[in-house]
């Protein structure tokens, strides 16, 4: 040993002198040795130890230096002085150990060998049962039937990892099964307790320790007792949102007729002890008459009394005077049996066979009214009662009678059989007054006699009509299913109630709940999106949510921010991003995001022209508004909300001003000049019927007449051209162009009127002349032509050549 540290986990550890030499005298050294892997817990195991007692002293600390706690100190020789295995705790996050030894000027020793190793050290694991199906009534217990597959679900809480973690359920009685989910069905009656052991991946097989709390009752009915069990209290599914819920309860009819089921041996109350002793040491005896403090029914009789007879029985019709309960039984007396006495005068055989109380001090024959109104139970015990001539052998049975249910239960701890009296018969069941209808389990009549048995049980429960009504109640009490499955979907954390009605034969009418709480997982809403301004306050996202189990992480697009793992959650300026939280609780995980957006303000917007206006477009923040800068004086209209402008002049422009809202508020302007209309001027030139277009500013458009003309002119609407007109006559000619900013222009059309060519002529000697003329510059013609040699100037029209008194046209 010297001052130093090392990093190992194998090897051998030795004083100064080695393996073979003594440490020196005036020693004073430090060592620190830790595990090569963290979380690992370093070991030195001493096989060998010697130094001078009281004088030359090892000091070993559990940390990696000498502030760390001392786990001892050592000195002297002998098996009680070895420091033995010396190893770092669990609280020891370093694992490492630090040595220290002085020794004195004196003398010196051998010193010491310690053998250096390493191991991880056992996290803690606590096993949990996460559900069952059938599921756990409220006394932590499983009721199936023999055969009935029960599914077991677990988990485990590791305080480092679960990873690879083996899961072992072992079910009481002597088998086993492994994995987180597992199925098994019991094939013997009895109540088993059930453990969950869970084994991680520790080369030292590190376990969990706690218990459970389970039990399985395998072939057992619920008490007799008016019940409801709405199951123990669920989460709804993650991936659907809904559960289902399944409530259990004791179903019940009228009395004419039974249903005879076998159920475990696990019988409510001590066989001894019970309050009312009765027939003590007296053989083939009925006690006296007892009043019940309920109302029984009983093969549709309500029963008020009972009678307890020394020989197994116990009956209704009640007679005080008949004190002499029989105990013959022939080979024949099966039940039902009104014939036979010992048969014929009971109810109740719990089994009746012949037993004599007379003989022993220690038996008892016993009853006791147990329990509070509605579920009191009437209890009669035969406890340790030898058997008539055959007195070492012991009979030990009760019957138990449940208010308002009228289920009757035998429990039969010990029947043995003394085949040298009445052939050892005996017979199990229930017979109405008259002895004329009985229900008996297989096997178990006078005929199946001389039978045995031990720890076994048997219900009659009541068959016939149903007197039961079931319902689920929501949390406002009103009814949602008559079911006993249900499949619910809240939105929140909502207790439902299983509620049983019981219609008793008297009329009583006795209601029993239970409540199961359908647990909501945690929902988050970080609210809506922010646009804020750079230099905003902060921003405190809260995702805080009511569960203490809930963990969270915080991302910003999409990556998870270190560290980032309480319910809130600071943005400052100016970070803009997408903001989530995860939050799992309960097995399940929500989500939710939003964004924050920190600018100086966006009033960019843009403007598409029309016809007669224009059409605006946001690019920026949006929720602004719009307006003229300036207003126009031409009627021109802006809408405040979306920047539309209408009513605009054809290729006028207009500046318009968009203001953003908020606290960073900010303007910008954009101009527009409305789309030019279409030129729809044109000219046209008249004709004598008519007219034709010279000019026109835009092509391509349609020409019509406005209004339409009622003479039989006609317009070849492409090219304008007018026909067939009434010379003189006026045409309005309209023409529309066919662009984008279509317009219209009418042209006045005057057909050009007819020439006056009427004139006058003076005669002469031989022709004439013309004196007076309308319109000058036209041709003259004889018409005929006279063919007498006469003559007329065409461009004066004078006649010459002509003969007296002839007449031309």
């Amino acid at each position: 040993m010297q001052n130093g540290m090392s990093t190992q986990c194998s090897g051998t550890f030795y004083d100064s002198g080695g393996p073979s030499g003594n440490y020196s005298s005036g020693e004073n050294f430090i060592y620190t040795i830790c595990p090569e892997n963290a979380g690992d817990i370093l070991q030195l195991n001493f096989s060998q130890f010697s130094t001078q007692g009281g004088a030359d002293i090892l000091t070993i600390y559990d940390g990696d230096d000498t502030t760390a706690p001392v786990l001892g100190n050592f000195s002297g020789g002998g098996a009680a002085s070895n420091p033995g295995l010396v190893e770092a705790t669990i609280a020891n996050a370093t694992g490492c150990l630090t040595l220290e030894f002085i020794s004195d000027a004196g003398g010196n020793t051998t010193g010491w060998v310690a053998e250096i190793s390493c191991f991880e050290p056992c996290q803690t694991i606590t096993a949990v049962l996460d559900s069952t199906n059938p599921t756990v009534n409220g006394a932590g217990q499983v009721e199936a039937d023999l055969n009935e597959v029960i599914t077991f679900n677990g988990s485990g809480v590791f305080s480092n990892s679960g990873a690879g973690a083996t899961y072992t359920w072992d079910f009481g009685d002597g088998n086993s099964l492994t994995g987180q989910t597992v199925n098994y069905a019991y094939t013997t009656t009895g109540i088993f307790d059930v453990t969950l052991t869970i084994t991680d991946t520790n080369p030292n097989g590190c376990q969990s320790t706690n218990n459970i709390n389970l039990q399985v009752i395998a072939g057992a009915s619920s008490p007799g007792n008016p019940s409801v069990d709405a199951g123990n209290d669920v989460a709804i599914d993650c991936t659907t949102g809904c559960v289902d819920l399944n409530a259990s309860y004791l179903d019940i009819g009228l009395t004419d007729t039974y249903n005879v089921s076998q159920i475990a041996f696990v019988p409510p109350f001590p066989f001894s002890g019970l309050t009312n002793s009765v027939n003590t040491n007296i053989d083939d005896r009925w006690a006296g008459v007892e009043d019940l403090p309920f109302d029984f029914c009983f093969f549709t009789n309500t029963e008020t009394q009972f009678q307890v007879g020394s020989n197994g029985v116990i009956r209704f019709d009640v007679d005080p005077t008949d004190i002499t309960n029989g105990f013959a039984l022939g080979a024949g007396d099966n039940l039902p049996n009104n014939t036979n006495p010992t048969l014929g005068e009971a109810n109740i055989f719990s089994p009746v066979h012949d037993i004599n109380p007379a003989t022993s001090t220690t038996n008892e024959i016993r009853w006791e009214i147990i329990g509070t109104a509605p579920n009191r139970v009437l209890a009669v015990s035969y406890f340790e009662v030898p058997l008539y001539s055959c007195t070492s052998l012991e009979a030990t049975h009760m019957a138990v009678l449940y208010e308002t249910t009228n289920v009757i239960d035998i429990y039969v701890r010990d029947k043995p059989t003394c085949t040298t009296f009445n052939g050892g018969r005996a017979a199990i069941g229930i017979q109405n007054n008259a002895g004329t209808t009985a229900f008996v389990p297989p096997g178990r009549n006078v005929s199946d006699s001389p039978w045995t048995t031990n720890d076994e049980a048997w219900r009659f429960t009541p068959a016939g009509p149903s007197v039961v009504d079931f319902a689920w109640l929501d949390d406002t009490g009103a009814i949602i299913a008559t079911t006993p499955s249900l499949n619910v979907c809240p939105t929140t954390t909502t207790t439902y109630t299983a509620r049983v009605t019981y219609n008793n034969c008297n009329g009583d009418v006795i209601v029993v709940t239970d409540d199961v709480v359908v647990s909501v997982p945690v929902s988050v809403d970080l609210g809506p999106d922010q646009n804020l301004c750079i230099g905003d306050p902060d921003v405190v996202l809260d995702a805080t949510v009511s569960s203490t189990t809930a963990t969270y992480q915080w991302a910003l697009d999409n990556v998870d921010i270190t560290g980032e793992t309480n319910p809130t959650l600071t943005v400052s300026s100016p970070d803009s991003g997408t903001y989530s939280v995860s939050i799992t609780d309960a097995g399940c995980i929500v989500e939710d995001d939003v964004i924050i957006n920190f600018s100086e303000g966006d009033a960019s917007f843009s403007l598409t022209p029309s016809c007669d206006g224009a059409l605006a477009t946001i690019t920026g923040d949006m929720g602004g508004t719009f307006a003229f800068s300036p207003a126009p004086t031409d009627g021109a209209v802006i809408d405040v909300s979306t920047g539309e402008i209408t009513n605009g002049v054809s290729g006028t422009t207009y500046s318009v001003e968009y203001t953003t809202g908020g606290s960073c508020s900010v303007s910008n302007i954009e101009t527009v000049t409305i789309t030019q209309a279409d030129d729809a001027t044109f000219s046209m030139i008249s004709t004598c019927d008519g007219g034709t277009v010279d000019a026109i500013a835009t092509s391509g458009g349609v020409f019509a007449f406005n209004p339409a003309p009622t003479d039989a002119a006609t317009i070849d609407t492409t090219t304008g051209e007018v026909l067939n007109g009434t010379p003189g006559a006026s045409y309005n000619v309209e023409y529309t162009t066919t662009g984008t900013c279509s317009s219209t222009f009418i042209f006045n059309l005057v057909v050009t009127p007819q020439d006056d060519s009427t004139f006058t002529m003076q005669p002469t000697c031989d022709g004439a002349t013309v004196d007076t003329v309308a319109t000058p510059g036209g041709t003259y013609v004889l018409n005929p032509d006279p063919a007498d040699g006469s003559v007329i100037d065409a461009t004066t029209g004078t006649i010459t050549g002509g003969l007296s008194g002839a007449s031309y046209t």
